[in-house]
């Protein structure tokens, strides 16, 4: 009787598992087909619980900036960041701001470390100091990946390092030499801007004036970059360019031992000299002023004391300014009476972003340029300073609607010459102010002024 069970049970799991086999159901016991075993894999798989799109990452986007309007800080934080980081999820942007004080130290330190912002703010001659540390961004920033790249005009020159595209330039900032006709006139003095070297130091004794009680300047005839020293080596440069002088021989040496470098730095020691007398004078310097130079003090109603500014147009009276009605503004001429090949001049100076190569969001650094020096971006980032775009296309607006913006403009055109192409430009500078702080003391004459720039330079150099 038992074995008559056994075989219809037999019979019955065969049934089984060929309707199993079949792709029927059966109504086995759960403890039959359960298995012996625990099956740890029986939560749900992990893509089963993600979301349908992955969260985007965290990236913060580092910017590096020195020295703008707070103007143009807020217009970047309202504006260029809340709109970037709505078109890229996940992204947060980071602006810094630092002081041309000091900045070789700080942008050294960005690239022996290996780390730092992302964008960083570099001047016109840059790009030799650093280019070997900076991103090639054509695959990101060349005409190929962006169009909008052929609407930039000379400046793009100073973002290039070995032909490549290392960042894009904001402005051009040439310097020009403004003076206040109104005082030259009053003080007859109706030739106009000075035109040689003769003209300026005679132009520096007549409407330099010095205040006997205090024995300090209370109207200087000509503030150069630097309304003290009247030594800064960039308007050095800028009056040895308008000799026709080349920075550098044919052979790459420099030509600090040359005629031009010598009378450059003769003029800058009689133009010092006309305005503060001699060193042993101790002639104090013109007191600072509210706004430019050579604009006039609301609270008082008096002049502040600079008959012509050598500088960019960010140091001159903002552009609403009714003192605009008495200011010229020229090239520096040079000095066509003893150098036949001296041109008008104006030095001109481009800010650009730079990607430095350790930067781990070159993409997203393109695309922040992309859209910060858009054509409107270029133009309203200038506007907020007063300055030439660096695009051809953004020179709209407040570029033509403003009487000196289109003058200086104009003068940009016929008469600049780039700040660029500088080697070691940090250690130049330095070699350079050190002499010619020495020249206004005169613990060194020109001739030994520009020996010791000389040699030092070219030991800097090799």
């Amino acid at each position: 009787m038992r074995k008559n069970i056994y075989l219809v049970l037999s019979v019955f799991i065969v049934l089984g598992l060929i309707l199993t086999a079949c792709g029927g159901t059966t109504t086995t016991p759960t403890e039959t087909t359960a298995p012996t075993t625990p099956v740890e894999e029986s939560e749900e798989p992990a893509e089963t619980t993600a979301p349908t799109e992955p969260v985007a990452e965290k990236v913060t986007l580092k910017i590096y900036l020195l020295d703008y309007t707070p103007d143009t800080i807020e217009w970047l934080k309202s504006e260029i960041n809340p709109a970037f980081e709505a078109a890229h999820p996940g992204v947060t942007v980071e602006i810094t701001e630092g002081t041309w004080s000091g900045w070789d130290t700080t942008f050294s330190g960005f690239f022996a470390a290996g780390e730092g912002p992302d964008i960083i703010n570099l001047g016109s001659e840059m790009n030799t100091l650093y280019g070997e540390s900076l991103a090639d961004m054509d695959p990101y920033l060349g005409e190929a990946a962006w169009p909008e790249i052929t609407n930039f005009g000379p400046a793009l020159e100073n973002a290039k390092y070995d032909g490549k595209i290392r960042g894009l330039p904001i402005f051009t900032a040439p310097r020009y030499v403004f003076c206040r006709t109104d005082i030259m006139e009053a003080g007859g003095w109706t030739t106009g801007t000075p035109k040689n070297f003769a003209e300026w130091v005679d132009f520096a004794d007549k409407f330099s004036i010095v205040d006997p009680a205090t024995n300090s300047l209370v109207q200087q005839a000509l503030v150069p970059v630097d309304a003290a020293s009247m030594a800064d080596w960039q308007w050095w440069l800028l009056v040895f360019y308008s000799l026709g002088g080349e920075l550098y021989k044919e052979d790459g040496t420099p030509n600090f031992d040359s005629p031009e470098a010598l009378a450059t730095t003769q003029f800058m020691l009689d133009m010092r000299q006309a305005t503060y007398g001699p060193a042993s004078d101790a002639v104090g310097t013109l007191p600072t002023g509210q706004g430019s130079v050579i604009d006039r003090d609301d609270t008082t109603g008096k002049d502040n004391g600079a008959v012509c500014l050598a500088h960019s147009g960010w140091a001159a009276p903002a552009f609403d300014r009714p003192i605009w009605e008495s200011i010229s503004i020229d090239p520096f001429y040079g000095d066509s009476p003893n150098f036949p090949e001296s041109m008008p001049v104006v030095l001109g100076f481009n800010d650009w972003l730079a990607v430095p190569e350790y930067s781990q969001n070159k993409q997203l650094a393109a695309d922040w340029l992309k859209l910060a020096l858009s054509k409107e971006g270029d133009n309203k980032w200038c506007e907020t300073m007063g300055l030439i775009p660096a695009r051809n296309d953004s020179q709209y607006g407040f570029v033509v609607e403003s009487p000196q913006l289109k003058r200086e403009a104009e003068l940009a055109a016929q008469y600049g010459v780039g700040f660029a192409g500088i080697k070691e430009s940090a250690k130049l500078s330095t070699i350079m102010q050190d002499a010619l702080g020495k020249l206004i003391t005169e613990e060194l004459t020109p001739e030994e002024v520009v020996a010791k720039i000389q040699q030092e330079y070219s030991d800097a150099l090799k």
